[in-house]
Order: structure tokens, then sequence, then C-alpha cells
């Protein structure tokens, strides 16, 4: 793809976007690329604010952005430079300096305190400044973002870190061409390469393991600790997978136990740690092939509050006896890049748990997201009045699936999709798990980030998976689609009331959606919310919208209470404790609201119906792919598994069936059985030819 056909793309989505989301091109330009840091794993929650103004000396102040929740201690400012142009324009360096400076001039005031004087204090901005000022030197270094949906000029050059009080100030940009790469990447986001040589002139040295994978190789290696320390505060979260990621935030960042060995008994640290394993894309060697000379895609999947640890240790005593001697073992696993997508969430799955690793993992090719993705694919939306035809609605299982089906197409094919599929009828893994949570009241994970809700909404989905498979259905699409529409009608009411200002919006959503959920709850026993009233009309009924704007306001006045322990909104709106004092609060509810509601045995009857027909589906797939597969194919899987004795008699028996050896076909039941054998294969290594 080249520059202008993504550009034509990125701002078709951003249009469509702000028509949903009933917002400004812009803040839905920079809202849309949020969602893409978080994915590229670049920023994780990236909060939306506008602000342009003036400071001290009349110097420009601006900021349209920050994240202050990654685990590494820095915090992401951000300032966008947007073009409303129809083509792509390019972004001079001088430009781009005035950016970054204006941003700088925001964090200095903002310190200093001297930002928040005569301002108004329920202001995003001034919050957010406060925060800063409060921070003072506990961050462990600034992120300066610059996002435009512009080209830099291609003279432009490097943005050389700085200092502020003894705290490192990194500038990224993120303009046209660097998001187009991120997009045609194998694995949607920017690989780091380390050169080791600035910490190891001779390189890493590194013992190769034997095994009989060609397309995985495993090396031990002892590294430094000061080099890990040093990359933890250079790169922060993004060594860590996304699992790892999530974990630390929960476990805390300096393990005592860590700590106390490095500062008491470093010589030891080797022998009591049990050190991290790691896996990258690539490696370069020394000429004589016995140190590594440079990482490409480092990602620890397991140590990472090992990492973490000796970083925040090193930092906070300076004078550590012998650390310069301290190492840690690695076991780092060099895979495939295209590979890299599926497999380095598994091996972080089963190097941090002594758990089985559930068959609804959320890889992209999980059986849960294929459900999904098939559903969507065949399950027609009810025409509209005034409209002789009927669309779908898209799930989109991988990252850009929508973008490429279409342009696989001919000009034609693809305006067919499009009427088919319209864009604003598209929801992604991150809104399912958004809509989904919200509804289960639960609205601060949901504000703790996209990422970090998804990885919630995984484990929910994964427990019930194991119990119910078969409760993920048709009925179970329609009220997500439902949910939905629900979740960007609350959106577009929030935004147009005159209550509205600016900011929370999306905190005010989730939460709006959660309450709704518990007055369902609490003020009609007996009844639930009526989704498939939704899906019919495919819009939310004037009754429903109306309590909504209720809530709305209600949710609004209270996030933003003057008497709230936080002073920072979307900081307060991640507490439980925040989501506690909403889900008591009380309501004045329309009887007309109430007038909607449907019978809790009703739609108990329909989920009930629904989960027998996917049974039966489900079972029709089941042994649609044993037969498929094949009697050669079931015969390599036999010897497999008789080989490292993973059959039980059941199995083999199933497989004699399989395989031609006894007469028939195997039935629903047995090809279910078989295709959780073939799993359990591959997870220990099989790989069928094809």
């Amino acid at each position: 793809m080249d520059l202008a056909d993504f550009y034509k793309d990125l701002m078709n989505t951003v249009d469509t976007r702000a028509e949903v989301e009933n917002d400004y091109r812009s803040t839905a330009f920079l809202a849309e690329v949020s969602d893409r840091l978080a994915e590229a794993e670049d920023v994780e929650q990236l909060t939306v604010l506008h602000f342009v103004g003036t400071g001290e000396r009349k110097r420009a102040v601006a900021v349209n952005g920050f994240d202050l929740t990654d685990q590494d201690g820095s915090v992401a400012l951000a300032v966008s430079v947007f073009a409303d142009s129809d083509e792509p324009l390019t972004l001079s360096t001088a430009d781009a300096r005035r950016a970054f400076q204006s941003l700088a001039n925001y964090l200095d005031e903002a310190v200093r305190g001297v930002f928040q004087e005569g301002r108004e204090e329920s202001g995003p901005e001034y919050q957010l400044a406060e925060d800063l000022r409060m921070r003072g030197r506990n961050v462990t270094r600034y992120r300066m973002y610059l996002i435009t949906n512009m080209e830099m000029s291609g003279r432009a050059k490097a943005f050389n870190s700085s200092e502020r009080d003894g705290i490192r100030i990194d500038y990224h940009i993120w303009d046209l061409r660097r998001l187009l790469q991120v997009h045609e990447s194998s694995q949607g986001r920017e690989e780091l390469e380390i050169d080791l040589s600035e910490w190891l002139p001779s390189g890493l040295e590194a013992l190769r393991t034997s095994e009989t994978a060609s397309d995985v190789k495993t090396y031990l290696t002892a590294i430094p600790a000061r080099v890990l320390a040093d990359l933890y505060g250079r790169y922060g979260s993004r060594l860590l997978e996304g699992n790892v990621r999530s974990y630390l935030s929960t476990a805390g960042k300096v393990n005592k136990g860590i700590r106390s060995t490095l500062l008491s008994e470093p010589a030891r640290f080797l022998a009591y740690n049990n050190g991290i394993t790691a896996t990258a894309t690539d490696l370069e060697w020394t000429a004589d092939g016995r140190a590594i000379k440079t990482i490409r895609d480092l990602q620890i999947v397991n140590g990472g509050q090992t990492t973490a640890t000796l970083f925040y240790v090193r930092r906070d005593n300076k004078d550590i006896p012998h650390f310069e001697d301290v190492f840690v073992q690695t076991k780092l696993v060099v895979v495939q890049p295209e590979q890299a997508v599926e497999m380095v969430p598994r091996i972080s799955r089963y190097a941090n748990s002594q758990n089985k690793v559930s068959e609804a993992d959320f890889f992209s090719n999980s059986p849960f997201h294929v459900r999904l993705e098939d559903l969507s694919r065949r399950i027609l939306a009810p025409a509209q009045p005034g409209v002789n035809f009927q669309t779908k609605w898209f799930y989109e299982r991988t990252r850009g699936q929508y973008a490429n089906e279409q342009r696989k197409l001919s000009v034609a094919d693809a305006k067919k999709f499009a009427a088919l599929f319209p864009r604003g009828q598209v929801i992604t893994k991150t809104d399912a798990a958004k809509y989904e949570v919200s509804w289960a009241k639960k609205p601060h994970l949901v504000s703790a980030g996209a990422q970090r809700n998804f990885l919630a909404f995984a484990d929910q989905v994964a427990a019930q998976w194991e119990t119910s498979e078969a409760s993920f259905n048709e009925v179970y699409f329609k009220h997500l689609v439902a949910k939905a529409l629900l979740y960007h009608r609350i959106r577009a009411l929030a935004a147009k009331a005159s209550w509205y200002q600016s900011g929370y919006l999306a905190n005010i959503v989730t939460y709006t959606m959660s309450k709704l959920a518990v007055i369902v709850e609490t003020h009609a026993p007996g009844k639930s919310f009526d989704f498939d009233l939704i899906w019919a009309r495919q819009a939310v009924s004037p009754a429903v919208e109306e309590t909504s704007l209720v809530v709305a306001k209600k949710v609004f006045d209270l996030l933003t209470d003057e008497r709230r322990p936080i002073a920072n909104v979307t900081e307060w709106a991640k507490r439980e404790a925040c989501w506690e004092s909403i889900r008591k609060a009380s309501v004045d509810v329309p009887e007309a609201f109430l007038a909607t509601l449907v019978s809790r045995e009703r739609v108990a009857q329909r989920r009930a119906d629904a989960v027998a027909v996917q049974k039966i589906d489900s079972g029709i797939m089941a042994q649609t792919a044993v037969l498929q597969m094949g009697a050669p194919a079931w015969e390599s899987v036999r010897r497999f598994v008789v080989a490292r004795r993973l059959a039980t008699p059941t199995h083999l028996g199933i497989l004699d069936i399989a395989t031609g050896r006894k007469r028939g076909i195997p039935s629903e039941k047995q090809s279910a059985v078989l295709l959780g054998l073939l799993r359990t294969a591959e997870e220990n290594g099989f790989e069928l030819d094809h």
C-alpha cells in the first residue's frame, strides 16, 4: 500500500468514527491513533484532551493527550498537528519543533505550578497539570509524542533526548509514514532493535540448545543486571509482553526478595533468582559467531518483575556494592517474525502459569474469535425503513481485517462489500470487550484502558467458554451488536447535551451503561433489558435514550464532584471506589424506561434455544472438520499421540474410526473429542502437513 492509499483509508476510518461518535474530525483522528498506539504497545491508554493557549511571557502551550498509567513510572504527553486535507501534506521540521516546544512549555509550567494560576480547576488540562506537579521527581521519564496525519519532511532530523530536573525526556513523532509502517508490520507494532555494543562491546555470549523445531531457536545466556536495568529505563514497558505487563500492574513494581538480595548478597543473585525468559525475532552475531551483537524485537515474557526491580533498586540506591558483577540467567527464544504474533503470547502463557492453557485463549485464531467472525459473516441485520436491502455487522478478528478484505477485491466488488458491511458496522476485539464489560458493571476496568480491559474480558470469556461454549451463539452476537448501538447512542447524546463541556466522554459512556444495568437489576426484579428490540430496530428507543441522558448527567456530576478523593477525573474513574459511589447513587428512573423491559424468563428461554441450536451447529462443524482432514492426516495424529502417550483408550478407539481401521464415521460428539486431541497434539509440537 502506498502512502496516498493509506492516507485515504485512514481518513475514511476517521470520518466514520467522527460520524458514529458525533465528534470533530481532528478529535476522531487523535482517538483513532490512540487506539493504534495501544495496539502497537507504545502508549497503553492515551486520554484525549484539547488545550491550546498561552502561558507565561505569552509563550505557546498545548497538550492534546496524556497517559499516566504505564507501570514503568513514565509519563506520556501528546500534541497533535492535524491537516484537514484530501491529500497527504508534509510537516516541516520547524513546525514539528514548534509543536514539541508548546508541549514542553506546558510540561514546564505544569510542574512548576505556574500553569494552574488563574485557570479553571474543573478543566482536564488543569487536573493533568496538578497531577504532573504532584508527581514531581517520581517520574522515571517523560515521553513526548507528536501525532500528525501529515508526513514528516524528508530532511527532518531526529529530536534528541533532553532532561528536566534530571529526568530524561524522549521525543517521538508518529506521522503518516510511521503509522503506515506499523499498519504493514506483521506484528502490528514497531520492533525494538537493541544494539548491545553500547553496553557490551564484545557482544553477549550465548549457548544454543539442541532442538528439533526448525522454526524456533533457543539460547541460554546471562545478561548483566546493569544492562537490563538500563534497557528498562530506556524502553520501559515496551520490553514486556502484554500479559507480563498486565501482571506487573497488579503485582507491583518491586519484589522485596530481589531487592534484599541485590543490596545484601549481590554475589548470590544468579544462584537465588530464577532468571528471565525472553523472545526475539532475529539476532545479529559477532564475526566468530560466539556473541550476540543485536537483538531484534526483544520481549520479556517471564521475569518482568525482576527486570523492573533491577531498574528501581539501582535508581533509588546509587551505590550498590558489586552491582557490576550481578548477572541474570536468561532463556532467549528466537521465533520467525510471521509466527511471533501467535507464538510469543503462547510462550508467555506457558512460562508464567502452571495451569493448562485454555482453548479460548485470546489469540486471533482462538475459537471464540473464529465463532464471532463466522456469525458476523452469516447474520443479516434487519432492514431499516426506507431501505430495500439488508446489511451485516463485521467482526474484525485480526487487526486491519476489514480494510484487507476490501483491498483484495475489484473496485466493483469492493463497493458491494462496503454496502453489505458498512464501515460504521465494524466491531473490533477491543470494542467487543468495551461493550461487554460496560454492561457487566465494571466501568472502572473499561476506564483503565483498552488493553487492560481486553485482558480482563479474555479471562471472563475463557472461563465461560470452558463451561458453556455454546452460549456464544447467534443471540450472543445480536446482543453484542445491540450493546454497540446502545454505547454509541449514549456517547452521541452525551456529547450534544447542554451540560457537557469537554473531556471524560469515554468515562461518562461506560459508567452510564453500567449504571443502566444496575437500574434494571434493582428497579425491576424479574425483568431484563430488551437487547432484542435494539437489534430488531438497529436503534435505541426514545424511552431508553431519555433515561440514558438522565443517567449520563448524574454520572457526569458524580465523576466531577469536587469532593472526589483524586483530582484527576480520568484517574479517579479507574478506581473501583469511584464505581461503587456511582453504583449506589440514586437516580430518578422514568416509568417509560421500565415499561421497555421484558421478562427474564423470556430472555432466558431465547438464550436456551440459541444454546441448543449452537450445540447442533458446533457438532455439525466438528464432524465436517474431521472428515475434511481425511484418514491420512488422522493417521499422522495417531502416530504422534501414541509416541508421546497423549491418547487414552477412548481416543484410540475414535481414531480407529477416523483412520479407517474401523468402519463408519465419527459421530458429532466423537468429532469434538478428536478436535480436542488435535489441539493437545499441536500444543505438544505436532504440525499437520498441508
